[in-house]
């Protein structure tokens, strides 16, 4: 495919994601009190006392703005199946032929994963996050009452957070079984890797030891098990060279 040929691709590929994000949005506005009570779960769970927590608005247009957030948050989420496979089909286009048939094969693990992710930082994360996080003020005296629009990004943005790096074995795996890279040359950069991963978790969770250390633990695991399977992949193609 020439320059503009991919580009145009991307274009098309962008543009339908967008509209499923736009019509996932509009169903969840349309659900608000139940997606909102949704969102509220991670204190209800986490917390010994939930009804110490109270949500607030600061501002006028603090709900309304929380819930256009949580809107477009859950389209993200629920859009997730059409956005991933609009993702692997264009970098299906750019492939010769053969590769294309390897790129089938990524889609459904690559969904199944995003929402293994997701539900890990919406069952476990963000309920210890809120237990140390709230326990913490409470310890020096200090009532907490969270303003609605920056908690509910928290808890969004945790849950695609956790489901985007879940991505990452298979974007490994994926070039192993091209021949891109080599497993090999991941396990010569493990060190490295498992420094990135704290550094990623450090700035894509809360500033709470709990979020940031178990994001990184899970990438490092990723990381690992994405090694072990690439070499069974790349194997054959090995022998065959």
């Amino acid at each position: 495919m020439s320059l503009g040929e991919h580009l145009e691709e991307l274009r098309t590929r962008l543009v339908r994601s967008l509209l499923a994000i736009l019509v996932a949005g509009g169903f969840a506005f349309w659900r608000i009190r139940d997606v909102m009570a949704f969102m509220k779960r991670p204190i209800d769970v986490g917390l010994a006392d939930p009804k110490a927590v109270e949500l607030i608005q600061m501002k006028a247009y603090g709900a309304f703005l929380g819930s256009m957030k949580i809107a477009f948050f859950t389209g993200c989420v629920l859009a997730a199946p059409v956005v991933i496979y609009q993702l692997w089909a264009f970098v299906a286009a750019g492939l010769y032929r053969h590769e294309r048939r390897v790129v089938k094969y990524y889609a459904f693990p690559g969904l199944v994963l995003f929402f293994s992710g997701a539900a890990m930082a919406y069952f476990y994360v963000l309920p210890w996050s809120m237990r140390f996080l709230v326990g913490f003020a409470d310890g020096l005296g200090v009532n907490s009452k969270l303003d609605f629009p920056p908690y509910i990004s928290m808890v969004a943005f945790m849950m695609l957070a956790f489901g985007m790096i879940f991505q990452l074995p298979m974007i490994m795996i994926f070039l192993m079984r091209l021949g891109v890279v080599e497993p090999d040359t991941f396990r010569r950069y493990r060190r490295h890797a498992i420094v990135v991963n704290f550094a990623v978790a450090m700035i894509m969770t809360p500033p709470d030891v709990v979020s940031q250390c178990v994001m990184a633990l899970c990438m490092t695991a990723l990381y690992e098990g994405a090694i072990l399977v690439g070499t069974r992949i790349a194997q054959p193609r090995q022998e065959q060279a």
